[in-house]
């Protein structure tokens, strides 16, 4: 058995050319993509759709960095990260339940560097442009919203930067974003993310159970999110 059967639950040819990786299965991801259930490996666990192959990873830089690396050995070729985020400040076009494509992502995950506020070590890591515009151009819906991402090293500290990410432009943030474009951009990978947003920064903890409607909101844009990736994976 390789090792990649081992971490994976499948083998390297069964991965298909494009890939979507989520860190976790928010309720309604399997329904949504019509899945009954994965392959489990050591770390993650994958599913085939015919159109793409599913990579549940689970959280942390870690693991996504490290399961978009594995993919190398594939041949897969595109991949989409698939998750959520938190909104630095409500707009007209942002809130909870609202689908965004970062167009770029800030990189702030070492703990240690967000704990001591040493943000001159701040990168930024961007997308493949030419998948960026095509997923945007032919999803069929206009609600997908370009945005400047930042992933974070804490959860816990997101309060204490909430006017750092305003005066930055920082308008969304999630903990594996920024790993997720540096592994792939490392294997030479086409890579896109397609975020739905959960809380408001300092308005409604994400530990807090969910208002009905913004629970409702955000079930939608999953729904919707899978139907985009699911007809974008048929159009590639």
């Amino acid at each position: 058995m390789t090792n990649f059967r081992t971490l994976f639950g499948t083998e390297p040819a069964a991965i298909q050319k494009t890939c979507v990786v989520t860190p976790f299965l928010a309720p309604g991801i399997l329904r949504g993509f019509g899945i009954q259930s994965l392959k489990k490996g050591k770390l993650y666990s994958t599913v085939n759709t015919g159109t793409f192959t599913l990579v549940k990873t689970g959280i942390s830089t870690l693991l996504v960095g490290d399961a978009i690396l594995y993919l190398e050995q594939t041949a897969c070729q595109e991949i989409i990260y698939f998750g959520a985020c938190g909104l630095s400040q409500k707009t007209e076009q942002l809130t909870v339940g609202s689908l965004v494509c970062p167009r770029e992502c800030l990189s702030f995950e070492s703990f240690t560097d967000v704990l001591f506020s040493y943000t001159d070590r701040i990168t930024t890591m961007f997308p493949d442009q030419g998948l960026f515009h095509s997923f945007l151009e032919n999803s069929p819906t206009q609600d997908i919203q370009p945005v400047r991402g930042m992933s974070m090293g804490s959860l816990k500290c997101e309060d204490f930067y909430r006017n750092f990410f305003i005066e930055r432009g920082i308008e969304v943030i999630d903990t594996e974003c920024s790993a997720f474009f540096s592994a792939a951009h490392y294997i030479q990978r086409k890579a896109i993310a397609l975020l739905y947003i959960t809380d408001v920064i300092g308005k409604n903890h994400f530990l807090e159970s969910l208002k009905l409607q913004d629970k409702s909101h955000i079930n939608n844009a999953i729904q919707t999110a899978c139907k985009v990736i699911d007809t974008f994976c048929r159009q590639e």
